[in-house]
């Protein structure tokens, strides 16, 4: 090509430019030259963000067992002796993809994606070419049958957010998908105590959970504990799972604001094609110092049937207020509520708790009391209170799938750790904080009774290898199990039901009473090289037929458990952190309890278990855990009901 040539094809260029600028500017006179081209020096409105945030998680366990346990007392169904698991019991996935975008600054939405990686042989149909419709699932119920990409899937679903500020205050929409919501204790939430001075801090920080966050080194884990008695648990923690609608109003005149909530929540269950949904809501008055009051009120109502004739369901109102007189800090909470069944619509009945925290002796120390009465007409499985009166029936969710269960089954008279809430019960709890620039201490005292007689049964779990005794049962949670059939399998849990055998003719007489008895002791002690923690749980716990503020230690005391586990981490530097775990339990039963067919004693249980373990901090938002467990347990009056093995875990876990 000449230089004439060159020189032509560059003014036809320019002359067409030019043309097309003027143009563009003829059709939109408030186009600036900052808003043309491909890096702008501002902004368009067209998209304000997108984001992709999310988490890799490899969590893999190996279980050695010296001998099989029995799973179940009516088959032959046995763990076996070597298990090497890939992925998470706890339905947690490898991989999590946050999406998210805002078209602009009131507007956002949201949606997310997983995977799950199952080695079970049989990978390649997940990974296939689209499905046909014929085997397409059906549209009410599309969790069964076959899928595109099987393995992938929706765990908060498709959400969208909006906020808006008004002369009147700040708006705030949300539809869709999964949200974390709460409104009260008693109406929506999840058990939550204060970690300071409820017994929260009262857990062992040696195992992992799906939900820790990495945080800027491995060793924050345990430098919070100590310092706040709680580990860093994610926006979930004491929030329920709400899909649906919800509205929100804050800053509005008066120090008013509102919640409003219509949908569902996991126990409605998204998939049936019976009607079934949640709502509530909220009205509180906040105050400049801080203190608010507020109204609030939930309900469920789902069907049973097609036809729309028999339902189930309750309602709950109630009032919440904290404030502070002086240096005196009191929260409450009172309402009323009742359970409507296929027979009709209960009574109404009572829910209160008070909590009063009196002005500090001293700088160092801190004291909270709790009371509590829930009455038995009251159920909510939505709130901090377990349901340990009613049988709540279920069609929902599908018998033998996972995490299905016939009936929402009542906990029975449980055995609950200090602070928990049942109702038909009442109590009260006292905890004791003190703490010095080294160590600390948790004192909890509590005792609580049934209104009313209504279970022969008593139920408790172990602490002590709490989490390996639950992976014995892979990806499901089902209810009586176990080689006597008296095991019941929940969410990162075993709970084991003891039936009572001093009533009349099968009529419960007695009302049970429990006592309870928890200390927590945090150390770091001075050290020349690298940093040590120390960390103490003790436990004392009992249950009986008259009221006891202290645990008893001798055979009126239908179940008594005690149980005590030691850690220690020592921080070679922020990075690199050694763990070590010790645990013992031991629980004992009277003679007023079901006896062994095999001795004709009642209960009389043996726990232990020890671990090592490594945390290290890979890089940025990475990082490795390792965690190598002994255990062992043994009921010498039931024979079959022992176990005894190893347990390794690996964990790696990145954030991007």
């Amino acid at each position: 090509m000449s230089n004439l040539d060159f020189k032509i094809i560059t003014k036809i260029f320019l002359l067409t430019f030019f043309i097309n600028m003027s143009s563009v500017y003829s059709q939109n006179e408030d186009i600036s030259i900052e808003e043309i081209g491909l890096f702008p020096k501002k902004e368009t409105d067209n998209l304000y963000s997108f984001k992709v945030s999310g988490e890799y998680r490899f969590f893999s366990t190996y279980r050695y067992l010296d001998f099989p346990f029995q799973l179940s007392q009516f088959s032959d169904d046995k763990t076996l002796r070597r298990n090497i698991f890939i992925n998470d019991d706890s339905q947690f996935p490898n991989l999590f993809l946050r999406f998210s975008g805002r078209p602009n600054l009131k507007t956002s939405w949201g949606f997310d994606l997983f995977t799950f990686q199952f080695l079970e042989g049989n990978i390649g149909p997940s990974y296939s070419n689209q499905i046909s419709n014929d085997n397409l699932p059906l549209l009410y119920d599309p969790i069964i049958g076959n899928r595109l990409a099987g393995q992938f899937g929706l765990n908060l679903g498709m959400n969208l957010y909006g906020n808006f500020d008004t002369q009147y205050g700040s708006i705030e929409f949300k539809a869709g998908g999964i949200h974390w919501a709460s409104l009260s204790p008693f109406t929506l939430a999840t058990f939550n105590q204060n970690p300071r001075l409820s017994g929260l801090g009262t857990y062992s920080a040696f195992e992992r959970d799906p939900w820790h966050p990495i945080g800027s080194s491995v060793e924050q884990r345990y430098n919070d504990f100590f310092k706040t008695g709680n580990i860093q648990q994610g926006e979930r923690w004491g929030e329920k799972a709400f899909t649906g609608i919800i509205l929100e109003a804050s800053n509005l005149p008066k120090n008013l604001s509102f919640i409003l909530l219509y949908g569902k929540t996991e126990l409605n269950g998204g998939f049936s094609y019976l009607p079934n949904n949640s709502f509530g809501g909220q009205i509180r008055k906040n105050f400049p110092s801080g203190n608010f009051i507020g109204i609030n009120s939930f309900n469920s109502n789902t069907f049973v049937d097609s036809a729309g004739n028999q339902n189930f369901g309750f309602n709950i109102h109630t009032v919440e207020s904290n404030f502070n007189l002086s240096k005196l800090k009191l929260n409450f909470e009172l309402g009323q509520g009742r359970y409507i069944s296929e027979s009709g619509k209960g009574n109404w009945g009572e829910a209160m708790y008070v909590e009063i925290s009196p002005p500090k002796l001293t700088k160092r120390i801190t004291i909270l009391t709790q009371l509590f009465r829930v009455s038995p007409n009251v159920i909510n499985n939505n709130s901090v209170f377990f349901n340990t009166s009613i049988n709540q029936s279920s069609s929902i969710i599908q018998d033998n799938s996972v995490g299905s269960t016939t009936l929402l089954q009542p906990f029975a008279s449980s055995i609950v750790p200090l602070g928990q809430m049942t109702n038909n019960r009442k109590g009260i709890s006292s905890n004791i904080l003190i703490e010095f620039d080294r160590m600390n201490f948790n004192l909890g005292i509590g005792s609580s009774s049934e209104l009313r007689p209504i279970s022969n049964q008593i139920t408790y779990s172990h602490q002590v290898n709490q989490l390996t005794r639950s992976r014995f049962w892979r990806w499901n949670f089902p209810q009586g199990v176990g080689p006597y059939g008296n095991q019941n399998v929940i969410f990162r849990d075993v709970y084991e039901t003891i039936n009572l055998t001093d009533d009349q003719l099968g009529e419960v007489i007695n009302k049970k009473y429990f006592s309870l008895v928890e200390l927590s002791t945090k150390f770091r002690p001075r050290f020349s090289m690298g940093r040590l923690y120390l960390f103490s749980i003790t436990r004392l716990i009992s249950s009986q037929n008259y009221w006891s503020y202290l645990p008893i230690f001798n055979e009126n005391a239908y179940v008594r458990q005690y149980n005590q586990e030691i850690e220690a981490y020592y921080a070679i530097n922020s990075k690199f952190i050694l763990s070590g775990y010790s645990g013992f339990e031991r629980t004992i039963a009277n003679y007023n309890t079901e006896l062994s067919p095999d001795s004709g004693k009642p209960r009389n249980q043996i726990g232990t278990g020890y671990g090592l373990g490594l945390d290290i901090t890979i890089s940025k938002n990475t990082a490795l855990y390792f965690r190598h467990r002994w255990f062992f347990f043994e009921d010498k009056s039931f024979e079959l009901h022992k176990f005894k093995g190893t347990e390794t875990i690996i964990e790696l876990k990145t954030l991007f």
